[in-house]
C-alpha cells in the first residue's frame, strides 16, 4: 500500500514526509539521542553553535533532509529515470537519512548533498547538446561547493572528467572549465580566511588517533545491524536492475543512468576517502547513492518479485531503529 502510493503520480503523499521526519528527529532530540559527528570540517565549525542545542540540531538536520529528498525527486523525475513521475526517491532519501541520523548524523553530508544534486541536475543536461560549457561550469561549481561542505566529495571532480571522456568528443575546454569551476569555491573560502586572518583553519582533514581500537560497526545495536544488512541485501538486488539496461531503453535513458552511476561511484568513493584521511567511517556519505538506487528499483516494483518484500523489510527495520533509539 505504501509503496504503491509513492510509486504513483500522487504528490499529496509527500505531505507525510515532513511530519514523520521532523517528529522522529525532535523526539530523538528530546530523548538525548541526536548527536552530530564533528569532524572539524568547515561546515562543522560554521554550525558548532547548533550542535550544542539538540532541538536546533533537529531543526537544522530536518530541513536539510527534506530539501535533499525534494531535490532528489526533482532530479529523478525531470530527467525521466522512470517513465512517469514517482515519489519513491524522496521517500527513500528521507527514510534512509532519518534512520542514519540516529546512528551517525553528519550535517556536512546533508548540506553537501543539496549542492551535489544541483550539480547533477546540470551535468545530466549535457546529452547530445552542441554547446555545454555553461552546464559544465555550473556542474563543476556546485560540485566544488559540495566538496567544500564535505571535503571527501573531492572525488566528484573525477566523475565530471570520466563522464566527459565516455560521452563527449575531446574538447579541451570541457575538461578545463569544470576543474576551474570546481576550484572557485575553495579560492573564495581561502580568500575569506586570509582576509579575517584565519588561515590556520584552512586544513580540511584532521586524523583522529585513539588507543581505543573498537570498530565503529561493532558499537551498532542489533536493530541498526539488521537495518544495515537489510539495506545491503536490497542494494545487491537493485544494482543488476539498474546496471543491466533494458534493450528498449532510449539512448537518453541509458546515458542519464550511466552518468548518475559514475557520480554515485564517486560519492561512494568519498566514504573510503573520508576514512583514509580522517580515520573515521562516515556512513552518511553513502546516503545519496543508496537512496537513489533503491528508489529507482522500488519504483519498478511491478517487475520485481522480491522488491516489495525488501521495501517493507527496510521500512520495518527502520522503524525498529527508531523505536530502539526513543525508548
Amino acid at each position: 500500500m505504501i509503496l504503491r502510493t509513492y510509486a504513483s503520480n500522487q504528490p499529496l503523499s509527500l505531505g507525510l514526509l515532513p511530519v514523520i521526519t521532523l517528529l522522529v528527529l525532535f523526539m530523538a532530540a528530546l530523548r538525548g539521542r541526536l548527536e552530530a559527528l564533528d569532524a572539524d570540517f568547515p561546515v562543522d565549525r560554521l554550525f558548532a553553535g547548533w550542535y550544542s542545542s539538540p532541538f536546533a540540531l533537529a531543526a537544522l538536520s530536518g530541513v536539510l533532509i527534506l530539501l535533499g529528498a525534494h531535490l532528489a525527486n526533482v532530479v529523478f523525475n525531470r530527467h525521466e529515470f522512470f517513465n512517469v513521475p514517482v515519489y519513491v526517491p524522496a521517500f527513500m532519501y528521507s527514510l534512509m537519512a532519518t534512520t542514519l541520523a540516529l546512528i551517525q548524523l553528519s550535517v556536512p553530508v546533508l548540506l553537501a548533498n543539496l549542492f551535489l544534486l544541483l550539480g547533477l541536475n546540470r551535468q545530466l543536461k549535457i546529452f547530445h547538446q552542441p554547446r555545454v560549457l555553461a552546464e559544465y561550469f555550473e556542474a563543476g561549481l556546485y560540485y566544488g561547493i559540495a566538496a567544500l561542505c564535505f571535503p571527501p566529495y573531492l572525488s566528484l571532480a573525477v566523475a565530471i572528467w570520466i563522464g566527459t571522456m565516455v560521452f563527449r568528443a575531446f574538447h579541451w575546454r570541457e575538461y578545463l572549465l569544470p576543474l576551474i569551476a570546481f576550484a572557485v569555491p575553495f579560492v573564495y573560502w581561502v580568500s575569506w580566511l586570509y582576509f579575517y586572518d584565519k588561515l590556520t583553519a584552512m586544513v580540511l582533514f584532521h586524523k583522529w588517533v585513539s588507543f581505543d581500537v573498537q570498530s565503529f560497526f561493532s558499537s551498532w545495536s542489533k536493530s541498526e545491524r539488521v537495518f544495515g544488512i537489510t539495506t545491503l541485501i536490497a542494494l545487491l538486488f537493485a544494482l543488476p536492475r539498474y546496471l543491466f539496461l533494458n534493450e528498449r531503453s532510449s539512448n537518453r535513458s541509458k546515458t542519464i543512468r550511466i552518468l548518475f552511476f559514475l557520480v554515485a561511484l564517486a560519492a561512494s568513493g568519498s566514504y573510503f576517502l573520508a576514512y583514509a584521511l580522517t580515520w573515521k567511517w562516515m556512513i552518511m556519505a553513502l546516503l545519496l547513492p543508496v537512496a537513489f538506487t533503491l528508489g529507482y528499483w522500488f519504483a519498478n516494483y511491478r517487475v520485481s518479485l522480491v522488491g516489495p518484500f525488501l521495501f517493507y523489510a527496510i521500512l520495518i527495520t527502520s522503524l525498529w531503529c527508531v523505536v530502539s533509539a526513543l525508548i
